[in-house]
């Protein structure tokens, strides 16, 4: 069931919110397909620029490079060689010597697959879990709430239209993120990822 506000709802511009202040569900929509344009160019683009700077690493010998904007270093990036951690090869050869020399550290697991299929065929009737196989009565199963969640599903070309729109200048990063521009602590922004 979708909240829609009438069709006949008057917005100002693709970009901007109504005369109150308050953004129409239309704008917060447009806002929110565009954002998730940006994110995923976003992430394609820091994957491929993490790229290329390793392989210019490589080139050079160099393992960091200081970023300048405006004459000034504004943040080092690095190339991080994490510490080799140890893998288990042959999980049943690691269980086998674990229960020789520590059997207190071995529990039975229902396999994944099977625990999907069970849960699968288990449902909620009378407030009460009930596999409708043989109608038992589980009460070691139960249902819980999902929270709701949001999800952009852009119509055939609406992707394409986003992207256009930015193209053209008719969108921008800066009218689509003005409220997080605006609101950036610059202090705590120190964190890599």
């Amino acid at each position: 069931m979708e909240n829609q506000r009438p069709e006949n709802e008057q917005t100002t511009s693709s970009t901007s919110t109504s005369s109150s202040s308050i953004p129409t569900l239309k704008e917060l929509a447009l806002q929110l397909s565009a954002v998730t344009v940006i994110a995923d160019a976003a992430k394609e683009t820091k994957d491929r620029l993490r790229a290329e700077f390793m392989a210019r690493l490589e080139e050079v010998g160099a393992d960091s490079a200081k970023a300048v904007f405006a004459g000034e270093d504004i943040s080092k990036v690095s190339l991080v060689q994490p510490k080799a951690s140890a893998v288990v090869l042959n999980e049943k050869a690691f269980t086998d010597w674990v229960s020789a020399n520590w059997s207190n550290e071995i529990i039975a697991v229902v396999r994944e697959s099977f625990r999907k299929l069970i849960l699968g065929q288990v449902e909620l009737i009378d407030g009460k879990a009930i596999y409708t196989k043989t109608g038992e009565v589980l009460d070691f199963i139960t249902f819980e709430q999902r929270d709701p969640y949001v999800s952009t599903k852009f119509a055939s070309a609406g992707r394409e239209a986003i992207v256009n729109a930015f193209k053209s200048g008719e969108l921008t990063p800066t009218n689509v993120l003005a409220k997080e521009l605006s609101g950036i602590d610059l202090q705590s922004e120190t964190g890599a990822e």
